[in-house]
Parts: C-alpha cells; structure tokens; sequence
C-alpha cells in the first residue's frame, strides 16, 4: 500500500512539474524599424556593365528604351525586345517584336515608339547577348508600364 502511495504521489507530482513548466512566461523584445536590414538582390554580371530597360506609355504611344553597355573588351552585343500588352488574366499578348538587334563594341541603344491601344498594362521584355573574349552571355530584363 506504502509503494501504490508513492507511486501515485511521484505522478501527481510529475505532472504538477511539467504544469508549470508550461506555464512559464517568455519575454522578447521589439527589434527598432531602423535597425531592421533588408537585402535586395544585387544582379552581377560576367560580360556586361549595365542594362537598362524603359518603357513609357502616354496615351496611344510607348516609347520603348534600352540600353546594354559591356565590360572592356566586348566584342559585339546582339538583342531582340519584345512588347506585349497585358491580358486581363494576367498573361501577355506580343504586339511588336524588334529581333536582329546589333552592335558591335561596348554599347547596343534601343529606341522606338510603337502605337498601342491606351487603357492596358504593356511589358517591354529585351533579351541580349552580350559576346566577350570568347565568351557569350545572354541576359534577360524587362519593364512594365
């Protein structure tokens, strides 16, 4: 009866244990605004400096912008942009495509307006390779008006 007692008290007292246990109160403290860090991607390329894409759209009329401009030693830079018009399920229908872009050195500019059909979202999408010391690099960017 002695031991039935004492095993019935150690679980009584386990229990009781493992209650507080739970019960216990965890503290933390608010982290400021500004010393909140957030990262942005940062794009690297191996053969290209910068690029650049711009569209605009006023009215009727886009104006589509682009810009690739290679590292020192860069052969020649090919591209073809695309302009689609968005849809109103969130796809894209192509409208103009500008293909055999070329240039030869450190610096491709496109610039070239297009009428559209005012009242949609449009997607200037310009895909570029960029040739250095043997080397291709194809390079995909794209601006939404």
């Amino acid at each position: 009866m002695i031991i039935g007692d004492f095993k019935r008290c150690t679980a009584i007292i386990c229990v009781l244990a493992l209650c507080l246990a739970m019960c216990s109160t965890v503290y933390a403290q608010e982290v400021p605004p500004q010393s909140v860090v957030t990262a942005h991607p940062i794009l690297y390329w191996v053969n290209a400096d910068k690029v650049d894409v711009y569209l605009s759209v006023d009215g009727s009329t886009a104006t589509c912008t682009a810009n690739v401009v290679g590292k020192p030693g860069t052969e020649k830079i090919t591209a073809t942009a695309v302009l689609a018009r968005k849809n109103s399920n969130g796809s894209y229908t192509t409208v103009k495509t500008w293909s055999n872009l070329s240039a030869s050195g450190e610096s491709l500019y496109f610039d070239e307006t297009y009428h559209v059909s005012s009242g949609y979202g449009y997607r200037l999408t310009v895909d570029a390779t960029v040739y250095r010391k043997g080397q291709s690099e194809r390079i995909n960017k794209y601006s939404e008006s």
